[in-house]
């Protein structure tokens, strides 16, 4: 696999010109791109704190140890998130164009990727409830029947949708609540706006340049 520069800047000034630019864009077009509102907000909220603190230390000569160490602790949860919304929730959304991405500061090239086949078949799927709001995936690779990744498949894209009993079940591209899963066995959480509802889920793989497989397994459950 090659090597290329981060795409998150390092410098402190430049990493906040990225960081807001990609906020701001994010939360004006959450709807139009189908990201999920709860992510963004948070991620709004770890903005703030670390300007916050980046305000405070950008003066010279006004700050503190204390005070730098804070805006380093702030960067670190919000880089994470940064990473998290740009990585599983942009780069592979298929509701932005490469322009939206690369507006936000995404990185979309794919030379820096092992090539590895687009698969024509999707995992098969088994559910098991771990507790409130708690559910683990497990991902059967239909080939060998065993829990494991087909050759050149980075992980999987599991994407959900929620609705009312006796409602007409979300169709792929209305489902929103989009997880990028990279071991077999996976556990995840469901937003607690979901509670009670049923939800219908779809599968794919994802290979090693981030293209995704042309075939999807569905399944269903309810959220509890």
């Amino acid at each position: 696999m090659g090597v290329t520069r981060d795409w998150i800047p390092k410098q402190i000034d430049k990493f906040k010109i990225f960081a807001d630019n990609l906020c701001d864009r994010a939360s004006v077009n959450a709807l139009k791109w189908h990201l999920i509102q709860d992510e963004i907000d948070k991620l709004i909220l770890l903005q703030k704190k670390f300007n916050i603190f980046y305000k405070i230390t950008s003066v010279k000569n006004t700050y503190s140890l204390v005070d730098t160490q804070n805006t380093r602790d702030a960067r670190k949860t919000y880089q994470k998130a940064l990473r998290n919304i740009g990585i599983i929730k942009m780069k592979m959304n298929n509701f932005m164009t490469d322009t939206d991405k690369m507006a936000c500061g995404i990185n979309i090239a794919t030379t820096v990727f092992t090539h590895a086949t687009v698969v024509n078949f999707s995992p098969i799927i088994n559910i098991r409830k771990l507790g409130e709001l708690n559910m683990q995936i497990i991902f059967i690779n239909p080939q060998t029947n065993k829990v494991c990744k087909p050759k050149g498949q980075a992980g999987m894209m599991v994407t959900f949708g929620f609705y009312k009993k006796g409602n007409l079940e979300p169709t792929e591209n209305e489902c929103t609540y989009t997880l990028f899963l990279s071991k077999s066995f996976s556990n995840m959480v469901f937003p607690e706006s979901a509670k009670w509802m049923m939800f219908v889920g779809f599968a794919r793989y994802i290979n090693t340049r981030k293209k995704i497989g042309t075939s999807a397994t569905q399944f269903f459950g309810v959220v509890s």
